[in-house]
């Protein structure tokens, strides 16, 4: 897997990309699921974490898998109640993790394309505990985008054994990209794309908060080739595509002009810190001449 300042040299001396440059985590042997507390635009709020060491991590780790070849895993909870390891697969049954303790999981054989996993509780899904797994499509750069929303009060109440209100309220404070708000995106190596001029890649988009979100691309449109929640998009070309909850898509950029575009919520509240504009969900092209 190329670093970043490997994969622009190739870049400038090729004009394209070899085979095997890859914007991604290598999958784990271990994920740890942690709790603790994250601060995101001055709002310390509780948060699950799978990280990949037993050391707390604000971001959850996201990761590629090669395609038709069932994976080992090790997930050890940390939290101190039982959750069960989901994945949006047909037929995956979730699998229990007892608190405190490791369990070995088999990751099944996956075709070509990028998954959600997470936990299949009210408290793993509203504290956060969720990466995306990108399974081939290793040809070009892949860049992901995890997206997340957070209300303090909410995240409160069930880290402390509470359970969502239906119908109530929900307003977020935060939101973010890969665990990020703007402008940490722009540090981000996973999600902050940065791609020569004549190029193409790949982003992987999942929406694992708790609303519904729609991204706005400036200066180019995209090509949807997965949509886990909209087959019938599979091929429309578009700059602004939405994303239900817990929907999962792959788009292919191809990089024809130089310069720095952004690419942003196009729900107000959501390119905000706390309310303070710009923030949250926005990141940008980086496209080099």
């Amino acid at each position: 897997m190329f670093k970043r300042g490997a994969l622009l040299g190739l870049y400038a001396v090729f004009g394209g990309l070899s085979m095997g440059a890859f914007h991604a985590q290598d999958v784990p042997d271990t994920l740890w699921l942690q709790l603790n507390e994250a601060v995101l635009g001055g709002d310390s709020m509780p948060a699950l974490r799978f990280c990949e060491g037993a050391t707390w991590d604000s971001l959850n780790y996201s990761f590629h898998m090669a395609a038709d070849v069932p994976q080992s895993l090790v997930v050890h909870n940390g939290d101190t109640v039982d959750h069960a390891f989901a994945l949006n697969v047909e037929g995956w049954e979730p699998v229990a993790l007892v608190a405190g303790t490791a369990t070995e999981l088999t990751l099944p054989s996956l075709s070509a394309g990028s998954y959600c996993y997470g936990l299949d509780s009210e408290r793993g899904k509203v504290l956060g505990g969720a990466g995306i797994i990108m399974v081939g499509n290793d040809d070009l750069p892949h860049f992901h985008w995890n997206l997340g929303d957070w209300e303090p009060a909410r995240l409160a109440s069930v880290a402390e054994g509470g359970t969502v209100e239906e119908g109530a309220p929900y307003v977020p404070r935060q939101f973010t990209v890969n665990d990020r708000t703007f402008p940490n995106t722009m540090n981000d190596p996973y999600g902050y794309v940065q791609i020569g001029v004549g190029t193409s890649c790949y982003i992987t988009i999942a929406n694992q908060g708790s609303m519904d979100h729609v991204l706005h691309f400036h200066g180019f449109h995209v090509e949807v080739l997965q949509a886990s929640k909209h087959p019938e998009r599979v091929g429309w070309i578009k700059d602004t595509v939405p994303f239900l909850q817990g929907e999962v898509t792959v788009v292919r950029l191809d990089a024809f002009q130089p310069g720095m575009y952004p690419v942003h919520n196009h729900n107000l509240i959501a390119v905000t810190n706390a309310g303070f504009y710009p923030g949250g969900m926005i990141t940008h092209l980086d496209i080099q001449p």
